[in-house]
């Protein structure tokens, strides 16, 4: 499926996301839904995404990935804390560690790996999957402090 052309992702993941490097010794990251793009720099807010899933894909140096702490990213689907959820019972409690680490993604730099209609589903199914995303977008916006 093509990425709609207002979308501020990249068309392939040459550098690395946070610090542009082309450096030889990087890992791609794939694991990433569309909603983390609400915590890079200058991503798609999850409102933003519309009757869309999918996931984001990004290349990170060596440098970046062990020494700036994004290694934390790895294999990592939600942007909400298990352990906080589990107990608290607060159901968009973030990870704090890894939003930061997404914050230091220039999205401009990020692609769009897998990206599907939300057709498939159900009217409820996608209204869930859109009152989530409204509340996701929330949590991260306080996070970050914006109004």
């Amino acid at each position: 499926m093509e990425v709609p052309d207002d979308w501020p992702y990249a068309d392939e993941p040459t550098v690395c996301a946070a610090c542009g490097s082309d450096d030889d010794r990087y890992v791609t990251v794939e694991s990433l839904g569309l909603v983390w793009g609400a915590a890079m720099d200058g991503g798609l807010a999850p409102t933003a995404v519309g009757d869309y899933s999918g996931t984001l894909r990004f290349r990170c140096c060596h440098d970046c990935w062990t020494e700036e702490g994004l290694a934390v990213l790895e294999d990592t689907q939600t942007l909400v804390d298990r352990e906080a959820r589990a107990e608290g019972g607060h159901p968009f409690a973030l990870d704090d560690e890894q939003v930061a680490a997404a914050a230091r993604l220039d999205a401009e730099r990020v692609a769009v790996g897998d990206l599907r209609p939300l057709d498939y589903r159900s009217d409820p199914e996608r209204e869930h999957v859109r009152s989530q995303d409204e509340a996701a977008e929330a949590v991260l916006d306080s996070w970050f402090g914006r109004e």
